[in-house]
C-alpha cells in the first residue's frame, strides 16, 4: 500500500524538524517547525537578523541544512559563527524576478529552515508601480514561499509602518498581511527594552549579547 501524500509530508517534516535554544519563542510562534512561514517584523536594527542567525545556528547544530536567500551582502562577522558550512547555502538576489528564480530552485532542496533577508526592498521596488503587475508578482512570491514551506521553516524579516493611535503594521500593504503564519512584532518600549508580541497578546522580552539571542517572559506594556 502507497502512503498518502498527507503521511509522507508529516514523516518528511519529521525528518527535518530541529530543536533550539528559545523555548519561550517557541511557544510564542506555536512551534518553529517545516509548514511555518514566520516574520519577524521591526523597525531597522532591533534584532530581526540576530533572531534568524541564532535559529540558523541551532538547526546547523542539529545537523540539518539551512538556506539563506538575501538582497544584500552579509558580513563576514554575521555567517562566521554558521557551522558546519557544508550544511549552508547563501544565494544573493538583486530583483524580484531572481527571488522568484531562486525560491523556486530551494523548493527542489531537502533543508530544514530558509531565511529571506531583506524581502522588502525587492516587493517595494515593484509594488510601486500604477498597474497590476506589481500585486501579480507579489501573488507568486507568495505562493513560492507557501511551497517551499511545505518542507522548511521559512523565516522572513520585514519594516514596520504606523497605522495610527501609535500602533504600528507590517510593510508591504493589506495584500502581504496574511503571507506569513505567524507574524512576530518586535519593538523598543519607553525604557529602551526590545518587546516582542503575537497578536498583542503574549508578551516577551529580546536580549542581544555577544553570546547571541535571549527571549524571556515579560508583562512589559506595548
Amino acid at each position: 500500500m502507497y502512503p498518502s501524500k498527507v503521511s509522507w509530508l508529516l514523516r518528511q517534516n519529521k525528518a527535518l524538524c530541529f530543536p533550539t535554544s528559545l523555548p519561550v519563542l517557541e511557544e510564542l510562534c506555536g512551534g518553529i517547525h517545516p509548514g511555518k512561514i514566520i516574520e519577524f517584523c521591526g523597525p531597522s536594527a532591533i534584532g530581526k537578523s540576530q533572531l534568524c542567525f541564532h535559529l540558523m545556528r541551532d538547526c546547523l547544530t542539529a545537523g540539518k541544512k539551512c538556506v539563506i536567500v538575501s538582497s544584500t551582502r552579509l558580513l563576514v562577522s554575521e555567517t562566521q559563527k554558521l557551522t558546519p558550512k557544508e550544511n549552508l547555502s547563501v544565494f544573493y538576489v538583486h530583483s524580484v524576478f531572481e527571488l522568484l528564480a531562486t525560491l523556486q530552485a530551494v523548493d527542489a532542496l531537502q533543508t530544514s529552515m530558509v531565511v529571506i533577508e531583506g524581502i522588502q526592498p525587492l516587493l517595494q521596488a515593484v509594488l510601486g508601480s500604477a498597474n497590476y503587475r506589481g500585486q501579480a508578482l507579489l501573488n507568486d512570491v507568495k505562493c513560492c514561499m507557501g511551497a517551499v514551506a511545505v518542507k522548511s521553516v521559512v523565516l522572513c524579516t520585514n519594516g514596520i509602518v504606523s497605522i495610527g493611535d501609535g500602533k504600528h503594521g507590517p510593510a508591504l500593504g493589506r495584500a502581504w498581511e496574511i503571507v506569513p503564519s505567524v507574524r512576530i512584532m518586535i519593538l523598543s518600549n519607553s525604557v529602551g527594552k526590545r518587546v516582542m508580541w503575537r497578536n498583542r497578546e503574549r508578551v516577551a522580552e529580546l536580549s542581544i549579547g555577544d553570546d547571541g539571542v535571549r527571549v524571556s517572559w515579560g508583562d512589559t506594556n506595548h
